[in-house]
């Protein structure tokens, strides 16, 4: 298993954004540094629950800091973009970062967000399959002058000439899909692509990859195209790592209080938690979407996570507010103690039948 950065910092507001995407640009050149193989570069607006919006902005800053860490989306809300003027950033993108782009996206489901792009969130899965298909058909034109006509319902155009910048990827860059469905997964392995999953225990993974890997594997794609597949499914999941003796929950109490409160409004639309509701979801969220802890605390769990045979990992450090110093030494103890132990643990066949076997467990609430 290979571990990526993954990026989404909580906001106090207006006064502190400048800082904290400064902070975040840091972060990044510093998980190079540490040998980190992937930055991703999540979407959300509006509530605070991130600090910078725009990924396609973000992910141009990025490309040119970097120069070995690939570059992707995790993932970009499909319903928010014109698809033509997505391809074509893309594209862009991937000249500018020499073809390190991976192209991840989903539905969304913020109602906030939807209705500040004008939009209706039960519209988001009829959007997002007709954003597709144009997708797709505009990256088909590569190598075409003579022009296309697309869409349907949402967006309807015509393209006289081509899309400019072909990309360096042919026939387009690298695509991800992030889902919570194991029907979409199927869906995602037929068309040759990686699957994202969100910060889930491994009893809820299991059943899905495996009818991604049957999927996989009876879809027809040649060697190259399975290997690319599997090689960037990955798993989500917030991490803090603790220094030996840290009382770690005192350390992080308040953050993790801010991001439960930020995420029930980003996700829900829920803008005051009951004290009891917020006391629940607390006790959920470790554990669950955060493993934290010391290293002897944290790693057992995320070996756990590399025995499923997941391709990466995309490690959330950046959350709640913490601090830049908290948040790099969380980093740097990572990379010296556990990374290496994941890049050398196999997958485990006999454990993830075990671990079929026990009830799944629900996801905790966001």
């Amino acid at each position: 298993m290979r571990v990526g950065y993954y990026i989404n910092p909580q906001t106090p507001g207006p006064r502190e954004d400048g800082r904290i995407i400064e902070e975040v640009i840091g972060q990044v050149d510093l998980a190079e540094r540490l040998g980190f193989s992937d930055v991703w570069i999540t979407e959300h607006a509006f509530t605070g629950y991130n600090a910078y919006s725009d990924p396609v902005v973000l992910a141009s800053a990025i490309g040119q800091r970097t120069r070995a860490m690939r570059i992707g989306f995790s993932v970009a809300v499909a319903p928010y973009h014109h698809p033509i003027r997505f391809v074509t950033q893309c594209n862009l993108l991937d000249q500018l970062s020499g073809g390190r782009l991976i192209v991840g996206f989903g539905a969304g489901n913020s109602p906030d967000e939807f209705r500040g792009y004008g939009l209706d969130a039960n519209d988001r899965h009829a959007m997002l399959n007709e954003w597709i298909a144009i997708c797709l058909q505009a990256w088909g034109q590569n190598d075409a002058s003579q022009g296309f006509a697309y869409g349907e319902r949402f967006w309807k155009g015509e393209v006289r000439g081509r899309i400019i910048p072909a990309p360096v990827q042919q026939p387009h860059p690298h695509i991800a899909w992030g889902t919570s469905t194991d029907d979409t997964a199927v869906r995602v392995a037929q068309m040759g692509w990686s699957l994202l999953i969100g910060p889930r225990l491994p009893q809820v993974i299991i059943p899905r990859l495996r009818r991604y890997a049957q999927a996989l594997e009876e879809s027809g794609h040649d060697a190259e195209t399975k290997a690319r597949a599997w090689r960037d499914t990955g798993q989500l999941q917030q991490i803090y790592v603790a220094a030996p003796g840290e009382d770690w929950r005192a350390t992080i109490g308040e953050a993790i209080e801010v991001y439960v409160r930020k995420s029930a409004l980003a996700n829900s639309g829920i803008d005051d938690l009951p004290k009891d509701d917020l006391q629940r979801r607390m006790a959920a969220h470790v554990g669950g979407w955060l493993i934290a802890g010391t290293v002897d605390e944290v790693l057992p769990q995320l070996v756990l996570r590399a025995k499923l045979g997941l391709g990466h990992l995309m490690c959330w450090f950046n959350f709640g507010h913490l601090s830049d110093h908290l948040v790099r030494r969380s980093m740097e103890r990572f990379a010296a103690d556990i990374a290496p132990v994941l890049a050398e643990t196999a997958p485990d066949p006999d454990l993830v039948e075990e671990l079929a076997r026990q009830t799944p467990v629900a996801a905790p609430q966001r």
